[in-house]
């Protein structure tokens, strides 16, 4: 039987390799996407503009669900207000990507390690298929394992068997209900250690941003996709992509009213201020330090302008996929060029636009005049379209 089982894995490896490069038909990609009612097109945390979201062919959403208990073992409000938010898209015809808890919120919340304890994990897990089944219609395990942001407390390799562990629950009990799990970019440490668990999967994701920090073609969104239908041989979904509609190197006076706004003349005057100038900083930025520089507090001031000067800024790269420009224009090209390139790929079953609408702030800063986590919209703060909506929607048109 070990022999026989080596024989199927292996020529079902080199179908998947020579299937991306010649770019041929996966049966299991086509019946994924039957099953999804056809290919899947979506968008993160989606604003409640149901009927432009449907103008545009925009036919799924994705957003997290929270812990489902309270520290009392309760039910949280959060978790229902998930279910009556979810309830109002389903209830207009949409179908719910839905992301599962992350590993901090079951130690900070549960009160468990879930890794050690597998079973009360996989109860949780099964609860949320049973109890959300009706009213989302897929389960995409946590997200992002492998940043430190979204990991935590867990190593690497304790995300693995978290997001495992919790498949494994859910392939007994699911039916016509896809799952799987996600990655930044090509976790290729990740996907090698989700290798036991590939078997309960139906599809794998990824999430792009290839270009927004850096020169890049439409293609190699492309070149990554089919790079990790390789290595998982599962359907494909972009679960993130996007770019930014402002952006681009700040001027010396642009820096200057920044540094002015904090009360300084120089870079060298804040770091000379110590504490007091990291006190200063909005708490989304405090933390970001305390998590990721812990054991050197001493020299966060110096830290902000070596390492995180971007955040500080607000500050991307001049290059960019095809230098496309950062622009409102500039995003409607990009979405125009990537999407057409990815709906080529027969290894793809989805994509979904990171995000539907502007942010306030940055959570990763808290700066208002920071892209990095505000400037993904296809709308704009107000809800009024940017030019990029009007490109999906055409480029979807288009493609069905």
């Amino acid at each position: 039987m070990k022999i026989i089982a080596f024989f199927e894995t292996l020529l079902i490896t080199i179908s998947c390799f020579f299937g991306s490069i010649f770019n041929l038909p996966d049966k299991n990609v086509q019946n994924l996407i039957e099953q999804n009612g056809g290919f899947m097109y979506g968008v993160c945390h989606p604003n409640e503009n149901y009927e432009m979201l449907a103008d545009a062919g925009l036919k799924w959403v994705r957003f997290d669900i929270p812990y489902p208990y309270n520290q009392i073992g309760e039910i949280s409000q959060h978790y229902l207000d998930f279910k009556a938010r979810a309830k109002g898209y389903t209830d207009r015809g949409f179908k719910v990507m839905a992301v599962t808890p992350y590993p901090k919120d079951y130690f900070n919340i549960g009160g468990f390690n879930p890794v050690e304890e597998v079973e009360k994990t996989q109860e949780i897990a099964v609860f949320l298929y049973n109890d959300l089944k009706d009213i989302t219609g897929a389960f995409q395990i946590t997200n992002e394992m492998g940043l430190d942001t979204f990991t935590k407390p867990l190593t690497l390799e304790e995300a693995a068997v978290f997001i495992g562990i919790q498949l494994e629950a859910l392939d007994k009990v699911t039916e016509n209900f896809p799952i799987g799990y996600n990655s930044a970019d090509m976790s290729r440490n990740l996907h090698k250690l989700m290798k036991p668990y590939l078997k309960y999967c139906d599809y794998v994701g990824i999430d792009l941003y290839t270009g927004n920090q850096g020169n890049a073609e439409a293609r190699d969104y492309c070149k990554k996709v089919k790079e990790l239908y390789r290595i998982t041989c599962k359907p494909i979904i972009i679960q993130e992509f996007g770019f930014w509609s402002v952006g681009g190197p700040k001027t010396p006076e642009q820096k200057a009213e920044i540094l002015g706004y904090y009360g300084y003349a120089t870079e060298e005057e804040a770091i000379a201020d110590g504490m007091n100038f990291i006190r200063k900083l909005p708490p989304q930025f405090q933390q970001r330090l305390k998590d990721g520089y812990p054991d050197d507090e001493e020299r966060w001031a110096e830290i902000v302008f070596e390492k995180e000067y971007q955040h500080f800024y607000g500050e991307t790269a001049a290059e960019t996929i095809e230098n496309i420009p950062h622009t409102p224009e500039g995003q409607a090209e990009y979405f125009r060029r990537v999407m057409g390139e990815l709906k080529k790929l027969n290894c793809l079953a989805g994509m979904i636009i990171y995000c539907c609408q502007d942010m306030e702030k940055c959570w990763a800063c808290g700066h208002t005049w920071c892209p990095f986590e505000t400037k993904w919209g296809l709308f704009n703060l107000d809800g009024t379209p940017k030019p990029a909506y009007d490109a999906v929607k055409e480029i979807i048109a288009e493609a069905e």
